[in-house]
């Protein structure tokens, strides 16, 4: 996601000002817009998909503005959530989970410990046709939601876009207005 903005309107009504200065609040302001996005994000996605908000955050990267790059980015990837991470638990029919926010039970599932993650997964048996496997069926796991996806299907992006629009030019008016307030005390500090 990107942000565009008429910056230049914004920098208009502070005439005169050094571009040290613009270049400080700009960064700040791209900043700050970042880590909004990226609250409203993880709060939205959390919604969607019946996930806690911690869960959901190990996916969302914000990668910050500096100086030399005036770029902030929001990076949501990774894969599929395993059904664990959707509060699932051991019932008699199978495995209950909160996946995309409603209990279900999954039949015929098992809560087990990944062989070479260590980490606990929900699973099932994969059934072969008769007579074709011999000994332990194969267990495969069993995947819920994935943020990358549900950020386009619930229409998120949308819902930051408009966030951006309404928010970034008074975050870029807050910190020009305190970058330059800073620049006027250090000029009157050297005068003195």
């Amino acid at each position: 996601m990107s942000v565009k903005s008429n910056i230049d309107q914004v920098v208009k009504q502070f005439r005169g000002i050094d571009k040290k200065v613009v270049k400080k609040a700009t960064v700040t302001a791209l900043n700050k817009m970042g880590k909004e996005v990226t609250t409203v994000a993880k709060r939205e996605i959390a919604e969607r998909t019946g996930y806690k908000k911690g869960t959901v955050a190990r996916r969302i990267k914000l990668h910050k503005a500096s100086r030399h790059d005036l770029n902030a980015k929001v990076e949501i990837k990774g894969r599929h959530f395993n059904l664990i991470e959707s509060g699932a638990r051991k019932v008699r029919a199978g495995v209950s989970h909160k996946a995309w926010g409603k209990r279900q039970v999954l039949k015929d599932a098992f809560i087990f410990t990944g062989k070479n993650s260590g980490k606990r997964l929900v699973g099932v048996r994969l059934k072969g046709s008769q007579g074709e496997r011999k000994g332990r069926e194969k267990v495969k796991a069993v995947w819920g939601a994935s943020a990358p996806v549900e950020y386009f299907r619930g229409k998120v992006d949308e819902i930051l876009k408009r966030k951006i629009r309404t928010r970034f030019n008074k975050l870029l008016a807050t910190a020009l207005d305190y970058q330059f307030r800073k620049s006027m005390m250090r000029g009157k500090k050297r005068m003195k």
